[in-house]
């Protein structure tokens, strides 16, 4: 038929992606079992992975590691099903903090997930009482050693392993304590703060620059933008304090009962939160949409429509998987399903 050849067409996906500049989220990759929750019903449902675990998800691509075991690092294409290894870059087992992305540069990463990528890590060194960066090209194969940053109080552990990491340009935020900031041109790493101590998620503001988001009073989310003062010293401000109460479903945040909560099924290892609690479980970048799980259910929130959908039957931390995905037709070649 007519149609299934214009959407068949390369050129049709091309213009297609140009025209929607901004990658949709396709679906939560939990953290743990390397299971994709889809959300477009059309998106195709992926094997999962018991033995890996969730650290990164940026530019179509989706980063893990079988930590406990070989420690080495697994790059999968969530669409195509194709992934590749990479060599741990520790000659032993050690909690670390890692980020995947495009490695071309001026790349729209429209559909860039068959190109070379690279993968930053950072990890504590308690004996030196410092932070050591590593970065990986899958052009060379190999990795390059980062200027190491001085702070014996920084602490990796497996509750702040995989936090989420945020790309503002071409410096790489991770938000663990000791919050590190990574500058992929020079290959140094640094220290910087975040405008408040406790729980709170780094994220991308409307410009494109790097926020903060943080739950300051039980259901109101406060954004912050970090933003150069007029001597030239970055800094935080605040821009706006967002009541999710308003956002989400009615009843979303109501206490359940005991008999609820084994109705609902709900796995024990799921109910991390408290009976009426609200967490920020991720947020997908360059967009204005972040997730928050209460005690029993997952919600995707668009900050800027307003809109709140439940997505999840539980609560869990995630990384949210955006890119351009079109279902292949019969026409098309798998090349270009992409």
């Amino acid at each position: 038929m007519p149609w299934r050849r214009i959407l068949a067409n390369p050129g049709f996906r091309r213009r297609y992606r140009e025209f929607h500049p901004t990658p949709p989220v396709l679906g939560i990759l939990e953290k743990v079992g390397a299971r994709i929750v889809a959300i477009p019903a059309h998106f195709p449902a992926q094997t999962c992975h018991p033995e890996w675990y969730a650290m990164d998800c940026r530019h179509g691509r989706a980063l893990f590691t079988e930590f406990g075991k070989t420690n080495d690092l697994v790059v999968l294409d969530p669409v195509t099903g194709h992934h590749r290894r990479v060599p741990s870059p520790f000659n032993r087992l050690a909690c670390y903090s890692a980020a995947v992305l495009c490695a071309t540069q001026g790349c729209d990463h429209h559909g860039c997930q068959d190109g070379h990528f690279l993968v930053a890590v950072v990890c504590r060194d308690a004996l030196q009482g410092v932070t050591l960066g590593r970065l990986y090209s899958s052009e060379t194969n190999l990795w390059t050693e980062l200027a190491s940053v001085h702070h014996p109080d920084v602490n990796y552990t497996t509750s702040t392993m995989a936090a989420p990491s945020v790309l503002v340009g071409d410096t790489l935020y991770f938000n663990i304590h000791g919050d590190i900031e990574c500058q992929l041109g020079t290959l140094c790493l640094s220290m910087f703060e975040k405008p408040i101590v406790g729980n709170g998620t780094l994220v991308t503001v409307e410009d494109g620059g790097l926020g903060f988001a943080a739950l300051v009073d039980v259901t109101n989310l406060t954004l912050w933008s970090r933003e150069a003062g007029l001597e030239g010293a970055m800094g935080w401000t605040k821009l706006r304090v967002i009541d999710l109460k308003k956002l989400v479903p009615d009843g979303a945040l109501s206490i359940p009962t005991r008999f609820e909560f084994d109705a609902l099924a709900i796995p024990t290892k799921y109910r991390r939160l408290p009976p009426g609690g609200l967490e920020i479980s991720g947020f997908a970048e360059g967009t204005q949409v972040i997730f928050v799980c209460t005690s029993v259910d997952s919600y995707m929130v668009d900050l800027r429509s307003g809109r709140a959908r439940k997505v999840t039957r539980h609560g869990t931390e995630s990384f949210p998987y955006t890119s351009f995905y079109i279902p292949a037709m019969g026409a098309a070649s798998p090349g270009q399903g992409r």
